[in-house]
């Protein structure tokens, strides 16, 4: 029960650092705001660090520090060309493939795979999360799909959604041989270095966009090192692949919100629905 709670820790938390991080976008570029993340919570975590001490680095830790700090800085570039070439209305349902995906990866990758009560929750909260964040214009259900044939956008995000599916698990590997904390410290402290040139050449006066924003900025720095720091110590106590899956059901506070603090009230129908069924996956895989 306690892996259930510290994963519905991280979807809260995903959902308040997608809330914050749509607001700071309308004042910044998306690979300032990238880099800014990922500063404030290496910052956050630095001292987590020096208080908790060093881990010891064995080489399974460092390839998988590797693989992974690299796969994510893939997928940051990947997510912002999708959203870029196409509407969120197509890109974004795609996203909620990846525990779909992970029911392949996990028994490759770690050795874990789900009861047959926890695949249903797991194929519940997909089709919930896909639901809801289907367009009611779309007349096609299954227009996301279709657009992987038509443009690039789909099929980038399709892409992102099984790299994290990969990812999710090296998390696993990486907290197995050192703990949450310095494995989360450490991935993201490798990315921030990588998004350094990145920034330099993407960003237009990057250090002046953070000054303006630096405490919206923050915000969002504290709740993704809320989100990381519970989705690491999850995985300690139930499937990788429950606790992405709970991860995902962010949606449903993102919903919430939306609706009831900025009168987002389009396609609410099928919001509701997808909220409903999420429920019901939420439900059957904390009493798998």
């Amino acid at each position: 029960m306690l892996g259930f709670l510290l994963a519905f820790g991280t979807a809260i938390s995903e959902a308040l650092k997608d809330i914050t991080s749509k607001f700071n976008l309308h004042h910044i570029d998306e690979y300032t705001a990238a880099f800014s993340m990922h500063l404030v919570q290496s910052i956050l975590l630095a001292p987590l660090i020096f208080y908790f001490g060093f881990e010891e680095m064995t080489p399974r830790f460092l390839w998988a520090l590797l693989a992974s700090s690299i796969l994510q800085l893939i997928v940051i570039l990947l997510y912002f060309k999708a959203i870029k070439r196409s509407e969120l209305s197509v890109t974004v349902p795609l996203i909620t493939l990846t525990p779909l995906f992970m029911l392949l990866t996990s028994p490759i990758l770690i050795g874990e795979f789900p009861s047959l009560l926890g695949i249903v929750g797991i194929i519940l909260i997909v089709a919930g999360t896909y639901i809801s964040n289907i367009s009611e214009d779309n007349k096609n259900f299954f227009a996301p799909f279709a657009m992987l044939v038509k443009e690039q956008g789909p099929r980038y995000m399709l892409l992102v959604a099984f790299i994290w599916s990969i990812t999710a698990n090296i998390d696993k590997i990486g907290v197995e041989e050192t703990s949450p904390v310095f494995w989360s410290f450490s991935k993201d402290f490798l990315i921030l270095f990588y998004l350094i040139p990145i920034l330099a050449v993407k960003s237009k006066k990057p250090l002046s966009q953070i000054n303006k924003r630096k405490w919206p900025l923050l915000l969002v720095g504290f709740f993704r090192s809320a989100s990381v720091l519970t989705q690491m110590f999850a995985i300690q106590f139930i499937l990788v692949a429950y606790v992405i899956s709970i991860k995902r059901a962010s949606s449903v506070f993102i919903i919430l919100f939306a609706f009831f603090y900025m009168n987002e009230r389009k396609n609410f129908r099928n919001r509701l629905i997808g909220i409903i069924i999420i429920l019901i996956g939420l439900f059957v895989i904390a009493i798998s």
